[in-house]
């Protein structure tokens, strides 16, 4: 008699169940961030400690230093995972290799999620921090096992994927273990992995990369400025906001993009670049190298003036009978505008030098001819000095302005206006950082250098007490400061330190070990 098939058939399907179920892509742990997350910030642990130069040879005597001070206040078999753990932080269970990602949504608490390697060696790392009075018993959630760190964290964790999320209260724990199951049950497709902006965070690189809303930095006030008469009736919900933090040899890089999806926003940005354009560094030579700080940006007049008949607020304040009379005004300012603090004292206002590419005199000239109806105070006045020259005296300064050979100019200090368009040597296109701000379309630069030397800066290092010679000492280290931006609403900033062979996160380690004495 001929057996039955069903028997085997059925083994077989048990056989293919189980091969299957083995073989499934176990879940990435970057899947349980909500697509809804408006913050997510990833942290590279294995760069930040490379590069701080945790493992190399010098930095041996600090981790035998912290590993005594952990001896002291453990058991012996606690110490000794410890221990273990601080030798190979593998042995933690975490993933280190990996990212670690902080998230928030408008309606889960702030969650720092990390990617488990080995589930056996966490749970082991857990029972541990048990032992010490650190957590809670471990226990069983839906799908995840959970322990808590006081009253403000919940520890979460599969095979996969760990979750430290903080809480306030009862309710909102309880709420946050009845939501963590729909978390881990999310795929690639439904996460904020597959998103736009998350691949965009992803590209910028960096030891640590975000990306935000600014209507969840602002919280309520968002809505307040919303509803209120804002420039081209904004809502900030539709604009996200990327950033990276890298620390390289000798500098600290900083990147920041913004973003958005709003065809009616994409087209204010369209906009705002028109009005912008590529700084020529026309007005280095005019700029002493010790001035203190530098603003340049590059200017379309025209295009910025029909940009602005677009905001409601411009459009109330200047009535249709000046209309050309403002045109005109916006239209004369053309390519480069430099703007430098040059000194700063104790005794006097600080001084400033100021210039912009423009075709005409129209606005020294408007400005002199209309002096009547600019509301100037008694004992105030603006003078002729020349042609297209003039000054304004009050009691508090002397504010010297004109225009000389299609260059408008203006300044507080007397020595400057009798210098004006005379090139000074040393300049600043003969620093550094000159070289990286032809080309951009705004640039601001702090020379931290210049700052340091001057006399009332020195005067506090000396004399200021512990407080400011530690500021003192920490300042020195930096060259300069340097943010530069593109039409394209992106942004560069760099920390430029002295030492350029020493990597960035290593020289602050270092300056927080000899401060801490350690």
């Amino acid at each position: 008699m001929k057996k039955s098939l069903f028997p085997r058939l059925a083994l077989m399907a048990v056989v293919v169940a189980l091969v299957s179920a083995c073989s499934q892509k176990k879940q990435e742990y970057t899947d349980v961030i909500p697509a809804n997350a408006h913050t997510v910030v990833s942290i590279n642990l294995k760069s930040l400690a490379d590069k701080a130069g945790l493992n190399d040879k010098e930095n041996k005597e600090v981790q035998e230093k912290l590993t005594n001070a952990l001896k002291s206040g453990m058991n012996a078999a606690t110490f000794q995972q410890m221990e273990m753990i601080m030798k190979d932080p593998k042995k933690s269970g975490i993933d280190v290799s990996e990212p670690l990602y902080i998230f928030t949504t408008e309606t889960f608490p702030t969650t720092i999620v990390a990617k488990v390697s080995s589930e056996d060696d966490l749970h082991a790392l857990l029972e541990t921090l048990e032992k010490e009075k650190v957590c809670q018993p471990l226990a069983n959630g839906d799908g995840f096992q959970f322990t808590q760190m006081g009253n403000q964290v919940l520890i979460a964790y599969t095979p996969s994927v760990l979750m430290l999320t903080n809480y306030s209260g009862t309710t909102q724990l309880e709420k946050i273990k009845e939501n963590i199951p729909a978390l881990l049950k999310q795929t690639n497709e439904n996460s904020i992995v597959s998103t736009t902006i998350f691949k965009k965070m992803q590209k910028m690189g960096g030891d640590i990369s975000t990306m935000f809303s600014p209507a969840s930095l602002l919280g309520p006030y968002a809505n307040m400025i919303k509803a209120s008469d804002m420039p081209y009736n904004i809502d900030l919900k539709d604009m996200k906001m990327l950033g990276s933090l890298s620390f390289d040899k000798g500098k600290v890089s900083m990147k920041y993009e913004s973003f958005t999806e709003n065809p009616e926003l994409q087209a204010l940005f369209d906009k705002q670049k028109k009005a912008t354009c590529p700084i020529e560094n026309t007005f280095l030579k005019y700029f002493p190298k010790s001035t203190l700080m530098y603003l340049s940006m590059g200017i379309n007049g025209e295009e910025f003036y029909n940009m602005l008949l677009e905001n409601e607020q411009f459009q109330k304040n200047f009535s249709i009978a000046k209309a050309n009379e403002v045109k005109e005004l916006f239209g004369t300012f053309q390519k480069d505008i430099a703007m430098g603090l040059i000194n700063f004292t104790m005794n006097n206002a600080p001084t400033f030098l100021m210039y912009a590419s423009v075709k005409s005199a129209a606005p020294v000239q408007l400005l002199y001819e209309k002096k009547s109806e600019l509301g100037l105070k008694r004992g105030d006045d603006i003078l002729k000095l020349g042609e297209n020259e003039y000054v304004y005296k009050s009691k508090e300064l002397n504010l010297f302005f004109g225009v000389r050979n299609n260059s408008l100019y203006a300044t507080n200090d007397e020595m400057l206006y009798k210098s004006i368009d005379k090139a000074v040597n040393p300049s600043i296109k003969d620093t550094e950082f000159a070289s990286n701000i032809k080309g951009k379309n705004s640039a601001f630069v702090i020379n931290a250098e210049a700052i340091l030397a001057l006399p009332i800066v020195k005067m506090l290092s000396e004399y200021g007490g512990t407080q400011y010679a530690t500021a003192f000492a920490l300042v020195d280290k930096i060259a300069y400061v340097e943010a530069v931006g593109d039409p394209n609403n992106n942004a560069d900033m760099v920390i430029q330190l002295k030492d350029k062979n020493v990597n960035a996160l290593k020289q602050i380690v270092n300056f927080i070990k000899e401060f801490a004495g350690i």
